[in-house]
């Protein structure tokens, strides 16, 4: 278990993001191809319940040359100026078998999702630079997980990014948000 304290850095010039990352000396650390699939249920939804969601992602690091499959459960504690979640985590051998478990214990929503993620870290922080399909989210953002609000406006601050584009909404949502602005 861990906490988690993050946002997403919305509506940027990503590409103009990472050049000043790597001017300020980021390391890169992984280039993933990632499935994520959502997990709830139609009769029992976890949101209500338990303010947090339900996760299976594959990853594909190239750089690292390893794959791997993660179950995660993120319980949401707070979004008032960052988001912080309680993260549950565990390596998993097959996606089908605990998709069949899942299935059998009433599950029965499964929501997929394609993205290529590029991370750096640069002083203690993590940065993931997130490309999701079209049919998740069409525009691609930087997601900043750090220790101390503090050191996230500072670092804003020297890569020149306005703090208004700041988001603690989750993918779900902001998935949700571009799903309802396409309906007329």
């Amino acid at each position: 278990m861990e906490i988690e304290k993050e946002v997403k850095i919305l509506g940027i010039d990503v590409a103009e993001a990472e050049k000043n990352l790597i001017k300020l000396g980021a390391k890169l650390i992984s280039k993933e191809k990632q499935e994520n699939i959502l997990v709830d249920s139609s009769e029992n939804p976890i949101e209500p319940k338990a303010q947090g969601y339900l996760r299976i992602r594959t990853s594909e690091d190239k750089i690292n040359n390893r794959r791997e499959i993660y179950f995660t459960f993120k319980k949401h504690i707070t979004d008032v100026a960052v988001r912080e979640n309680i993260e549950y985590t565990t390596k998993i051998e097959s996606k089908e078998e605990l998709i069949n478990i899942l299935k059998s214990m009433g599950y029965d929503i499964f929501d997929v999702g394609y993205k290529n993620r590029t991370s750096y870290e640069l002083e203690g922080m993590r940065f993931d630079i997130d490309t999701w399909d079209m049919n998740t989210y069409p525009e691609p953002f930087i997601e900043i997980e750090f220790d101390k609000k503090e050191r996230l406006y500072d670092i804003l601050n020297k890569l020149n990014i306005d703090k208004n584009k700041i988001s603690t909404k989750s993918i779900a949502e902001l998935k949700k948000i571009y799903k309802n602005s396409m309906t007329y």
